[in-house]
């Protein structure tokens, strides 16, 4: 008697190699481009570095947040804040560029009203609006 052999016919495996092609497309689809990813985390950055100047003037004095074409960093009398063991000035995603400005806060965390562009290579930009009041979205 014959042994019967074991494994996939090739029926089955095309059919399994389709399948796992239809679902890394789709995938890979939704991920998006990284050329925006990087956009999008620079802008969360320095949203986050304006939110936090805001909150540290109206506990210190003389804040200030730099933003640089590559960076944004948030100084108290000059000097770079540390927190957590990480400073600033913090650096954008590769790829990513913003318009200078410069922000100074009083002791009621007000600023002048402002955009800042950050733009990426590719042609893709995001806009950040200061309000006079601090508020930055």
């Amino acid at each position: 008697m014959r042994k019967r052999e074991t494994g996939f016919t090739l029926v089955e495996l095309i059919t399994v190699i389709i399948l796992v092609s239809i679902v890394s497309v789709t995938l890979f689809s939704r991920v998006g481009n990284i050329k925006s990813v990087n956009l999008q985390a620079s802008r969360d950055d320095l949203i986050a570095a304006l939110f936090f100047a805001q909150q540290a003037a109206m506990a210190r004095s003389n804040i200030q947040v730099i933003v640089t074409n590559n960076s944004v960093s948030v100084t108290e009398n000059g000097t770079p804040i540390i927190v957590h063991s990480k400073g600033y000035p913090l650096n954008f995603a590769s790829g990513v560029t913003a318009t200078p400005k410069t922000f100074i806060y009083d002791k009621l965390g007000r600023t002048t009203a402002s955009t800042i562009t950050l733009s990426s290579t590719g042609g893709i930009s995001a806009s950040v609006s200061v309000e006079a009041s601090g508020y930055a979205h």
